[in-house]
């Protein structure tokens, strides 16, 4: 750029001729071109280009010593600032270029707020979030028109960082109406991520019922919508927002369970057992969905296609239900099998020999119910009911 009238004449000529060899990228010759270095007795400009060449040509950590003169020679030049900034934001001195970009924002007149922004970028480099805080607080204090929201976002952040979500949201809504495109859906993502983490259910369902209007293909919405739904126990809605997701796009294993399990709750037993059909089909012999399933049958009535389901499985859980299917069903000769095994290998098994005694009652295998109702009464949560049948048989 141009030079002020009070440079010297033969240090203009060096410096342009430097310039005019960086313009044609020939560092080295641009280096030459200063003559050799004469340390105090250089003007700060020849430091400076000095530094700038070693910037230009990808050598930060050459350029700062030269840089670092140039301030200290000169300490109202604000390019010198600036070039220190960068090459210390360069060599991962972030305290030090924070500093750098301070001093230069403080020589610019008219302000330059963006070397500000600068400044609370290199602070949040190094994790100083008080300092970064301080400067990023007052850039979104400036006239509402001038604050850029790129200084909104790096607020978010500090604050998140500082873990004040609260002061975060003031932010992120802003940035949620502001922004744009690609953008502008990130930041509401992140904004009904902050109003679910918050327990904020009310405001995080207004904005996701605007957004699933005016973006109604994007699953995230729904997805979001149907986890605030569930805290706030609508399961109904909860079901209708879950069912958008399987629209846009393939379910989950896990969301495919909770739309079964949705179904079976609201009593729709038969569209519950459909959704854990294919569930099955991802997951075959996970007892976890065979349960689901035997219950899905038993709620239409159907016990005996409970019982094929349960009999898939091997998991005491399964058993026990298959036994209780069994008993329904009156196969007692099996439900006493199932009941008395799953007995013998129970840390608590009470409850198991009481069933296993009333199945072998009920099919009248009256040795077989008196062992069982004896080992019961041994517990007392059952010893009051294993009495009271053990005296009926005596009596029979």
């Amino acid at each position: 750029g141009a030079m002020a009238a009070d440079i010297p004449l033969d240090v203009r000529r060096q410096v342009l001729a430097a310039q005019q060899l960086m313009d044609e990228k020939l560092f080295e010759q641009a280096l030459n071109a200063l003559g050799e270095d004469k340390r105090d007795q250089d003007h700060y400009l020849i430091d400076f280009t000095r530094g700038n060449i070693y910037l230009l040509s990808e050598r930060p950590q050459q350029a700062l010593p030269w840089l670092q003169r140039v301030v200290d020679k000169a300490p109202d030049y604000q390019p010198g600032w600036l070039n220190l900034a960068q090459a210390q934001y360069s060599v991962n001195r972030f305290d030090a270029a924070a500093h750098a970009f301070e001093r230069a924002a403080a020589l610019s007149d008219p302000p330059r707020p963006s070397l500000h922004y600068n400044a609370a970028l290199c602070y949040m480099q190094s994790q100083a979030w008080s300092p970064a805080l301080k400067l990023l607080e007052q850039l979104v204090t400036l006239p509402k028109e001038q604050v850029e929201l790129r200084w909104r976002a790096a607020l978010v952040q500090v604050y998140l960082s500082l873990d004040r979500p609260q002061d975060a949201v003031v932010q992120l809504v802003i940035l949620a109406d502001q922004s744009q495109g690609a953008e502008q859906r990130r930041w509401r993502e992140v904004l009904v991520q902050q109003y679910l983490a918050l327990t904020r259910y009310p405001a995080a369902l207004n904005a996701l019922s605007r957004y699933t209007q005016v973006d109604g293909l994007y699953p995230r919405w729904w997805t979001m919508q149907t986890y605030a739904y569930l805290e706030t126990e609508q399961y109904r809605q909860a079901l209708v927002s879950l069912k958008v997701v399987d629209y846009l796009r393939p379910l989950s294993e896990q969301e495919a369970q909770l739309l079964g399990d949705l179904h079976l709750q609201l009593g729709v037993p038969q569209q519950a057992e459909r959704y854990y059909e294919q569930l099955l089909q991802q997951r075959p012999d996970d007892d976890s969905v065979l349960t689901r399933l035997a219950h899905a049958c038993l709620n239409q009535h159907h016990p005996q296609q409970a019982l094929e389901w349960a009999r898939q499985g091997n998991n005491s859980q399964l058993r026990a239900l298959q036994g209780q299917l069994l008993f329904r069903l009156g196969e007692f000769n099996e439900a006493f099998d199932v009941f008395s095994s799953l007995a013998n290998a129970a840390e608590s098994p009470g409850p198991l020999w009481l069933m296993a005694g009333y199945a072998a009652w009920n099919g009248e295998l009256w040795s077989q119910a008196r062992q069982a109702l004896k080992r019961a009464a041994a517990y007392p949560a059952q010893q009051e009911q294993a009495n009271r049948l053990l005296k009926q048989l005596n009596e029979r």
